[in-house]
């Protein structure tokens, strides 16, 4: 690695089983010290280590995280595989994330499961009736929102307004890819609001200050994952890698796409086929002393600013310096680019450095409550960004409207 001798030797003391950084401390303490201590603070201030060190860590969390460790709580990243906690003699934490790797996904990601639910709901739609048979479905968009079916679907379509009526929810919304269109309105017995909790104080202006101030705390990370088509792999076989973790370049992590084969989808199995390369950017503010909220908002405006060219200069630049030594050459492999920007890309998930105690008390449970026939789903009212916990928010907001 590209640091000093003496920054060597302190990065693989970090591995070292027989030390213990917090000796004579309990467990309860030491569980209460690394909540309320920064990964890159514990590896400085507690494990001693150079700054080199801590910079070897500084982006590993961003894709998961969303901010660098300086923002990331040590107790939330130890049993992550990160260095520095063997000699603790703390329980391991249980969570499916940590035990299972990102290996079994539809290779589009989260649209094969909304793919389906709109298959189900609206018989029709799309051939096929499995999981196997989704990804290459052809759908019929028009038949989405006909009437007469018992469940419709209107795209491009932008709520604006949701008010109590008596005994009815009144709905404002608008049509097109821009709001420049007339506004129409749709009245319902009840609503499910599943969008984003920032967006909703907005939305329904007849909601308790408490409530709105609970929601608006639900500042998104900024996120962007970008898809390279190159048309072989064959520099990736020469150095023997498929994954690289980059934690203070633009792309944190730059890796080959997942061997994901499903029904009539196949995955490429030759190093001369084209492969899709995956490269991750959490913009923010790292080192700046700032919270998370903080962090991310301008890490968002980051994103605003930049353009494309920005972020095709970038890429080339970075995968000629990893790949070069391969055999990569950017004008002649790059076959195309995808760059998906998401300003909102995760929902807010509780911090144990800046959010205090009772978090799920003060303010999920007080975010997602009931406002008469309007109900409150969505990941965020969870305070994770999981499509399980989608789901069971979903079924939640229903069970209170049904109650």
């Amino acid at each position: 690695m590209p640091i000093a001798d003496a920054s060597k030797r302190q990065l693989l003391a970090l591995y070292d089983r027989e030390r213990d950084p917090l000796a004579g401390k309990s467990a309860e303490e030491k569980a209460e010290i690394l909540k309320s201590t920064s990964y890159r603070d514990y590896l400085i201030k507690v494990c001693g280590c150079s700054e080199e060190v801590a910079n070897c860590f500084q982006g590993r969390p961003l894709g998961f995280f969303g901010l660098g460790c300086d923002a990331v709580p040590a107790f939330d990243v130890r049993d992550f595989g990160y260095p520095g906690f063997a000699g603790l003699g703390l329980a391991a934490e249980d969570h499916p994330e940590w035990s299972e790797p990102y290996i079994y996904h539809f290779p589009d990601g989260n649209a094969s499961l909304a793919r389906l639910l709109a298959r189900a709901l609206i018989p029709g739609a799309a051939p096929g009736h499995t999981m196997d048979d989704i990804v290459l479905a052809g759908f019929d968009y028009g038949a989405l929102d006909r009437a007469g079916n018992a469940v419709r679907i209107r795209l491009q379509s932008t709520v604006i307004d949701v008010r109590q009526r008596g005994d009815a929810v009144s709905i404002g919304y608008v049509q097109g890819k821009t709001s420049d269109g007339a506004p129409h309105r749709v009245t319902a017995k009840h609503a499910v609001l599943a969008c984003f909790h920032m967006m909703i104080p907005y939305l329904v202006p007849e909601l308790p200050a408490a409530q709105r101030e609970a929601l608006a705390s639900n500042v998104k990370t900024p996120l962007v994952y970008t898809n390279v088509v190159v048309r072989d792999w064959r520099p990736w076989l020469a150095l023997k890698i498929s994954d690289i973790a980059a934690p203070m370049s633009f792309f944190s992590h730059v890796a080959l796409d997942f061997p994901v084969d499903l029904g009539g989808y196949r995955h490429p199995r030759d190093p001369a086929e084209p492969i899709v390369i995956h490269l991750e950017h959490v913009p923010g503010a790292p080192n700046s002393g700032l919270d998370a909220r903080g962090q991310f908002h301008i890490g968002q405006a980051k994103l605003f600013a930049m353009t494309f060219a920005d972020f095709e200069a970038r890429i080339r630049d970075q995968l000629g310096r990893m790949l070069g030594p391969g055999g990569f050459d950017g004008e002649r492999d790059i076959a195309a680019i995808t760059v998906n920007r998401w300003p909102h890309g995760y929902g807010y998930v509780e911090n144990s450095l800046f959010d205090g105690d009772d978090y799920e008390d003060r303010v999920l449970k007080l975010a997602r409550q009931p406002f008469g026939r309007v109900t409150i789903a969505n990941s965020d009212a969870a305070g994770d960004a999981y499509a399980h916990l989608a789901i069971n928010e979903a079924a939640r907001a229903v069970q209170e409207l049904l109650s």
